[in-house]
């Protein structure tokens, strides 16, 4: 575990490593401040400079990395493959992130980490140069305003997401004069900076009225009116997802949650994507049809024949695939090997025994199939039905569980075909779901015995949400201490980076690790 006592100020050559992104978008090839103005001099540039920052974000959220091997270590999806981190990340017993440069499939690790920065160098440099050099964008500078709201909006996402999934990050912004002196903080106070850059994008949005053009944020344009919405529902994502453990999820600020849900989005927030050959596309949506495989442990709190009881009692290498007997039909049809909604069944197994039979499901991921097989489409990354969920969490953990019902009934009734829950969770000979596997760490409901409304709630969340957005299922895990035993609970900063500030390398996970999983 990383002492932070021994965190020192950043080293020039990481810092410069970080201020490439200016550079490399604008072909220049010096980066102080003089060439930053005579480079950035042109209002355009600074402009293009800004709102390409979202395409890099978006490539983050639903690309290569970390989305894929955050499912996998979430027990979405599971497979043995050794490409996108899949099968290190997925091992049973779980073993620690391999934080090593030379690691061919660490770039989950490590990309997230580096782009981010570059993104937030790239920022910086943007609005430093409308500051100092007094820049009008736009005819009479009417869309300086414009400019400086998208701006902070993303330092708030990319900020945002380093405190999701690193121990500490550093927090690199118009403020800082000297890259140079910049100091590693914990990811709390990471997360606060997010979350107060989304609050500046939100006061400026709204007192300016503009338009964010087609191309900013993939196809679609978006008025500063819906700008502030989608701050508010960042925010309440954010301030629900940073917390490490249970214990940490309980002390978020519920009611503050609630009160940017209230403000926030009522449409759905994504991308059309525009297929193989163009702009806009969604790796970690594609992992749908008989070529993967949803993990048993998301479907098996659904089971009825307690097969999903033995199966989270075996060895790992005893593990072997089991077919699944539910009245939800978002696994299955009317018999067992009827496709359901979102999985369909599969009657080959197609991970080796070799590699591992807890690799192994019949269960093929279904939810964005036409998305996968077409390259086009609208692919969502923030949801009217997310915000429900928090919403109903929120409800829970305020004393207030009748009014969370609506939200977590709404899908489970229309789309499952379950009964409707109730305040005291589900009930009957057939409940969905049942305090089995891992769903049974986030209460003390017996093992076997029907969910409770906090575990009903994880269920459909669970369901609902399945690979909406890199991290979505991990960080829900974490907080509600549903991981698997070993699985780390957060990344720690890549091991060329803490070679380059100085840092003794060192990692998380695994059974016993540092910041893993009980």
């Amino acid at each position: 575990m990383c002492d932070r006592m021994k965190i020192r100020m950043a080293s020039v050559a990481a810092v410069l490593l970080l201020s490439l992104s200016a550079c490399m978008d604008l072909d220049i090839t010096n980066t102080d401040a003089a060439d930053r103005a005579r480079a950035l001099s042109e209002p355009g540039d600074v402009e293009s400079l800004i709102s390409g920052t979202f395409r890099t974000w978006w490539d983050l959220q639903q690309g290569r990395a970390p989305g894929p091997a955050m499912a996998s270590m979430a027990d979405e999806i599971t497979g043995s493959q050794a490409n996108y981190g899949f099968q290190d990340q997925g091992m049973e017993p779980a073993v620690p992130i391999i934080n090593v440069t030379a690691y061919q499939w660490g770039y989950w690790v490590y990309d997230p980490w580096l782009l981010s920065n570059r993104a937030l160098a790239s920022i910086r440099d943007g609005l430093q140069s409308i500051s100092d050099l007094d820049l009008q964008i736009g005819p009479n500078g009417a869309d300086t305003q414009r400019a400086i709201a998208f701006a902070k909006f993303m330092q708030g996402l990319f900020l945002g997401n380093i405190a999701l999934q690193y121990d500490q990050g550093i927090i690199l912004d118009e403020d800082v004069v000297d890259p140079t002196q910049v100091a590693m903080v914990p990811y709390d106070q990471v997360m606060d900076a997010a979350l107060q850059k989304l609050s500046e994008a939100r006061d400026l949005a709204a007192a300016n009225t503009f338009t964010i053009p087609s191309g900013w944020m993939g196809t679609d344009s978006y008025t500063s009116a819906r700008l502030v919405q989608l701050t508010h529902s960042y925010q309440a994502r954010y301030m629900a997802l940073v917390a490490r453990t249970p214990q940490e999820r309980g002390q978020v600020d519920w009611n503050g949650v609630l009160g940017h849900i209230n403000q926030g989005v009522d449409w759905d927030f994504g991308v059309n994507l525009d297929g193989s050959s163009g702009v806009w596309g969604a790796v970690l949506k594609g992992f749908m049809g008989d070529g993967w495989d949803t993990d048993l442990a998301l479907l098996g709190p659904a089971d009825q024949s307690g097969a999903y009881l033995a199966y989270e009692a075996s060895a790992p290498e005893s593990k072997g695939p089991f077919l699944i007997d539910t009245d939800d039909r978002r696994i299955h049809g009317a018999t067992q090997t009827d496709p359901g909604v979102y999985v369909h069944y599969r009657a080959n197994i197609i991970q080796p025994a070799e590699r591992g039979l807890h690799y192994q499901s019949n269960y093929a991921p279904w939810w964005y199939y036409d998305l996968a097989q077409t390259g086009f489409g609208f692919a969502p990354e923030l949801t009217v039905v997310e915000m429900g969920f928090l919403k109903a969490e929120a409800y829970i953990r305020t004393g207030q569980p009748d009014l969370a019902l609506p939200f977590i009934n709404d899908r489970r009734v229309a789309v499952g075909q379950l009964p409707a829950a109730t305040v005291t969770g589900v009930s009957g000979a057939r409940c969905v779901p049942r305090s089995a596997g891992l769903l049974a760490k986030a209460s003390n409901v017996p093992a076997g015995d029907c969910g409770d409304l906090l575990q009903t709630l994880i269920y459909e969340k669970q369901i609902e949400t399945a690979f909406q957005f890199a991290g979505s299922s991990w960080y829900d895990h974490r907080g509600f201490g549903t991981l698997r035993t070993g699985r780390a609970y957060q990344c720690p900063v890549p091991e060329v980076d803490l070679a380059l500030m100085g840092i003794d390398p060192y990692t998380f996970g695994g059974v016993g690790g540092a910041s893993s999983a009980s």
